[in-house]
């Protein structure tokens, strides 16, 4: 029964964050992107949505380095960082080798055809940041699978649209790592 507190509790902060809907399978999203054999409009922007989503989980983790939490979850923590930096380099690297921006842009309607903004807010990292001592690894851990969710549904747009071979096997490795992380941190919840 807290399993299930604690799952809908992460899907109330997933609504929050625009991305409470599961997206239907829609038409490539807008982008400046020229498609090419080596890769499509989706690779381009499954790495643009990823890179910042990564950026902002940095950002969460890195909240647990000098917060009162579980040794389990200070390490899943550092484990997430180490993980996360090395898939920002590598997707960066793509984008420049493809000679395509970092970011797509401000405008909201660049995240209408694959279900929303899937980005943490800048606002719930700092409730989170603000969150009392005896409070914040439930807060945490509740915060951590909403973002690791909307990870793995950025990574099923790369899954079933993309063309590129690396940006296809990352989305194939995000979505499992963010799935298995969020069934560990729903233990963690009981």
């Amino acid at each position: 029964m807290r399993r299930l507190a604690a799952l809908l509790a992460g899907l109330a902060v997933l609504t929050a964050c625009g991305g409470g809907s599961t997206p239907e399978p829609a038409a490539a999203p807008v982008s400046t992107a020229v498609e090419t054999e080596e890769f499509n409009q989706t690779d381009v922007m499954f790495l643009q949505m990823s890179v910042p989503h990564h950026r902002a989980g940095l950002e969460i983790v890195a909240l647990a380095k000098d917060r009162r939490v579980r040794d389990e979850v200070r390490t899943l923590a550092a484990a997430i960082e180490v993980t996360q930096l090395s898939e920002v380099d590598s997707m960066t690297k793509w984008l420049v080798d493809w000679e395509q921006p970092e970011e797509a842009g401000d405008d909201p309607q660049l995240h209408a055809g694959h279900g929303g903004d899937h980005s943490t807010s800048p606002e719930a990292i700092a409730e989170l940041a603000a969150t009392p001592a005896g409070e914040f690894e439930k807060a945490f851990l509740n915060l951590l699978i909403a973002h690791q969710h909307n990870a793995v549904s950025i990574a099923k747009l790369e899954r079933e649209g993309g063309v590129n071979p690396q940006a296809k096997a990352l989305a194939d490795r995000i979505f499992e790592s963010r799935t298995a992380q969020i069934a560990q941190m729903l233990g963690y919840l009981d």
